[in-house]
């Protein structure tokens, strides 16, 4: 059991407010008597990252800040589902203002998790590819469900050469040798082979044990200085930050292009009408 350094009256209740003020039916907000937040996506069915959940996550970030809570948990109100990754929809035959303004969202959401002042965790609780992996990536410390549950970037699966930048940030993680094999294959990995490649840093037996894992790694800061545990963060993902910012025109301009492309139009085409199949076959049988 990690000591616990108690938390001053007003922090914690002017953290239990989170979950009333926030009212955003894509995002729910609770906090605990420690002052750790759990931040749940719940967008029906499968957490599908589109324009609004992406910018509703970084609004709940932001609100959580506010409230001097000291940590975060992200995770899903699904008990199985973590998120699908990023909404087809959105990039199937796209208007190309609403393309750019999603891609801008994933930057901007992605940004702000990583930037945060406050401790970021992730609890895995099932299927967690593309956008969703970035979110993972992007915390600090997460934890994954044994099971179903798999974690990766499919991006070359259906077509899209991953960005520098999504390279640069699986490497911080897991390491060059790893973030090469895991982009160029589109592998997605159960929980187990994870943890040995350094995907995530540990394995639960459901979402509870996987918020409570969570919780246990930001308690282990309870004894560091607040102010200069965010500081060092800063000093270390500055860089990176800046990185993201100098590129960002780039990369999105390259995002809306490769989306835009024919050739992957078809490939989207293809992989809808493969799931509306596999839809329609289980509904069948």
């Amino acid at each position: 059991m990690f000591h616990l350094r108690q938390i001053p009256k007003a922090l914690v209740a002017n953290c239990r407010q989170v979950s009333s003020l926030q009212s955003n039916p894509l995002v729910g907000i609770t906090v605990d008597d420690e002052g750790i937040a759990t931040v749940q996506m719940q967008r029906v069915k499968v957490n599908s990252l589109n324009v609004e959940l992406l910018q509703a996550l970084r609004d709940s970030i932001c609100e959580v800040e506010e409230k001097k809570c000291k940590g975060m948990v992200l995770t899903s109100v699904f008990p199985t589902v973590f998120s699908a990754g990023l909404d087809l929809n959105e990039f199937h035959k796209p208007d190309v203002k609403r393309l750019t303004l999603m891609n801008e969202c994933i930057f901007h959401a992605s940004e702000k998790l990583f930037g945060t002042d406050l401790i970021t965790t992730i609890a895995i609780n099932g299927y967690t590819g593309a956008g969703a992996c970035i979110l993972a990536l992007v915390s600090e410390y997460r934890a994954m469900t044994t099971g179903q549950a798999t974690i990766g970037l499919n991006d070359t699966a259906v077509g899209i050469i991953p960005g520098k930048w999504i390279y640069e940030l699986m490497a911080r993680v897991m390491g060059p040798r790893h973030a090469e094999h895991a982009l160029t294959s589109s592998f997605m990995y159960p929980a187990e082979r994870a943890l040995e490649v350094g995907l995530i840093d540990a394995v639960a037996t459901d979402k509870n044990d996987a918020i409570e894992k969570c919780k246990a790694f930001i308690r282990s800061y309870d004894s560091i200085p607040p102010d200069v545990r965010a500081a060092t963060k800063r000093l270390i993902r500055e860089d990176f930050l800046k990185y993201i910012e100098q590129t960002r025109k780039q990369n999105l301009a390259g995002l809306v292009e490769k989306i835009t492309n024919p050739a992957f139009q078809v490939t989207v085409d293809e992989y809808i009408q493969n799931l509306k199949n596999r839809k329609a076959a289980k509904s069948a049988a």
